[in-house]
């Protein structure tokens, strides 16, 4: 399947560096939600901005990818209940070896979850086990508007959520072509570039 993605990041280095480097790997610490990879802001360049604007100090570049996934190795905790299940069975699994060590309840994080398999996966031989994907998508509790679906009942529609995708560093393969869109001045340099290069063949 071809997932969408947008790329934020700061502008150090240029807009070549930005075009031959981008996207750029993730820190490996416990703050990373869905551990280190490659993160995406899927379908839209809507929040790669409002990232950009609010966590970049200084100005920030997008860049437009297309990631082609088998989606046996894509685990989607956002359009699929069935993954969400099989997460959640993964959750519970490792909640209850974290309680043997422990001696008490505990509530561990979705980074260390995926930190946990991601281990248990790398040492082994075959990558088809308990957690064969190379990539995640996720949203968190973030909406702009909760609508009400009708005024007889509760349930609301939340409306606009935030979507993101990790690509794991195993599966970078699976970009397959990426262009800057932001700032404009770095997507003409680089639109320059493309069209006099064509001129050349």
């Amino acid at each position: 399947m071809d997932v969408k993605g947008f790329h934020t990041s700061s502008t150090d280095g240029g807009w070549s560096f930005i075009r031959e480097n981008a996207p750029f790997l993730s820190g490996s610490g416990k703050n990373q939600w869905l551990t280190q990879g490659f993160y995406f802001w899927t379908d839209s360049y809507y929040f790669a901005h409002e990232w950009g604007k609010k966590s970049i100090s200084g100005d920030y570049a997008i860049t437009e990818c297309i990631l082609e996934i088998e989606r046996p190795y894509l685990l989607d905790l956002v359009g699929s209940v069935e993954h969400q299940l099989y997460f959640k069975k993964l959750l519970t699994k490792y909640q209850i070896k974290l309680n043997k060590i422990t001696d008490k309840p505990t509530e561990p994080t979705v980074q260390a979850v995926i930190e946990y398999y991601r281990r248990i996966e790398a040492n082994k031989q075959k990558q088809n086990g308990l957690f064969p994907f190379i990539a995640i998508k996720a949203q968190d509790n973030y909406t702009e508007r909760n609508i009400l679906f009708t005024n007889q009942r509760r349930e609301k529609l939340p409306l606009v959520t935030r979507q993101q995708l990790c690509l794991f560093e195993k599966g970078y393969h699976c970009l397959k072509s990426k262009r800057i869109i932001y700032p404009p001045t770095f997507k003409e340099k680089v639109d320059d570039v493309i069209s006099k290069t064509r001129e050349r063949k």
